[in-house]
């Protein structure tokens, strides 16, 4: 089903005054359409009969990096992690499939989908995108999936509606349970993230702690996220007008609130919001200035953030600013702090009760990024 989500967002995220990463976009829409069955099918993978298609798509991706700027530090970040890194995994991901290594093909092209769809909820976008819009509603998608596709298409007006209407709902049995919880999650990130709302985030945590019907490990985490809020909306700190500096000062300020102790892996939803803030704060302090005086750090703290979030529409992209990190700043120490922090991500998620057993791949990465940070 992403794959459906990022046919409609890559065309939708092409830039009409950029020719060359329009055509690229519209490959990589054409290429995920085709893709979108076979990935999903263990059957249509191994298929001989699919194999030149299936490589031709896989390539499209894996050529899709000259569509981003040259300069890295001319981009916002999220973009300069996901260009320094896209291409070279759908590569690997051809060299995967061409040794016929289908179910991890399989994975990795969700991955690769994954990574767009972070990317680009991230940002925020002056027009709405018609030809999306289009796209979605011949798509017959759920509830959430439309939300969650008009969010990653940076309609957030829009998908804040759609939210809306699942929250007002009762969440039934596991599944709808999972699927509201996701729904808060998601409307939490837009609210404070991206529409820097304090006065609306308020309405709707009150609205909710009205209701008898959630369930209490709900009720805790908008209790705790209302004491946040409430504290934010009297500051009035007016993120637009202010400086990059500004901006960058005032993350830091919140993550050391947000940092409980509970150490670097540690999650904690009740501070959800004071994590949203400070990453918004500090992709807007980015975005204004790209050659911000303190991006290195900046890029640290981004992935620092995302880690703590954990969320869904964010999955993975700290180990992509982590990486930027690194390659734009080469032998320095924040390069060395960030490399540790993926490093020990990395080991961490390879790691299970048969021990820690990291794919080749993985291990040429941070065997290349060690080397800028000695």
């Amino acid at each position: 089903m992403m794959l459906v989500v990022m046919t409609v967002m890559l065309l939708s995220a092409t830039d009409a005054g950029a020719p060359v990463a329009k055509f690229s976009m519209r490959d990589a829409y054409d290429s995920l359409v085709k893709l979108q069955t076979v990935a999903s099918s263990p059957a249509a993978l191994r298929d001989p009969k699919n194999a030149a298609a299936i490589s031709a798509d896989l390539a499209k991706l894996a050529a899709l990096s000259h569509a981003f700027p040259d300069d890295p530090k001319g981009q916002e970040p999220a973009t300069a992690a996901l260009s320094s890194m896209f291409s070279k995994y759908a590569a690997e991901t051809v060299r995967r499939f061409d040794a016929r290594e289908t179910d991890v093909v399989a994975m990795r092209v969700r991955t690769m989908v994954g990574l767009c769809f972070t990317c680009h909820t991230r940002e925020r976008a002056p027009v709405d995108f018609d030809d999306a819009q289009k796209r979605l509603d011949a798509l017959g998608l759920t509830g959430l999936q439309r939300a969650q596709v008009l969010a990653a298409t940076r309609q957030f007006d829009g998908a804040l509606v759609e939210y809306t209407k699942l929250l007002e709902g009762t969440p039934a049995h596991e599944r709808g349970l999972l699927e509201y919880s996701r729904a808060l999650q998601d409307t939490m990130a837009l609210l404070v993230r991206v529409k820097d709302d304090s006065a609306a985030t308020l309405l709707l945590l009150d609205k909710l702690l009205a209701r008898p019907d959630l369930p209490a490990f709900l009720k805790g985490n908008l209790a705790a996220w209302r004491k946040d809020v409430v504290a934010w909306k009297a500051e009035k700190f007016d993120a637009q007008k202010a400086k990059p500096e500004a901006l960058f000062a005032k993350a830091q300020v919140l993550m050391t609130k947000a940092n409980t102790g509970g150490g670097p892996f540690s999650v904690d939803e009740r501070r959800d919001v004071t994590w949203l803030r400070a990453s918004g704060y500090l992709n807007l302090a980015l975005g204004k200035d790209p050659k911000l005086k303190t991006r290195g750090e900046a890029l640290y703290l981004l992935g620092v953030c995302t880690g703590a979030l954990r969320s869904p529409l964010w999955w993975d992209v700290d180990l992509l600013f982590f990486e930027a990190c690194v390659r734009e700043n080469p032998k320095t120490k924040v390069a060395k702090r960030c490399f540790q922090q993926l490093s020990d991500r990395v080991y961490l998620g390879f790691t299970g009760s048969a021990g820690t057993h990291i794919p080749e791949d993985e291990l040429q990465r941070l065997t290349e990024l060690r080397s800028l940070t000695e």
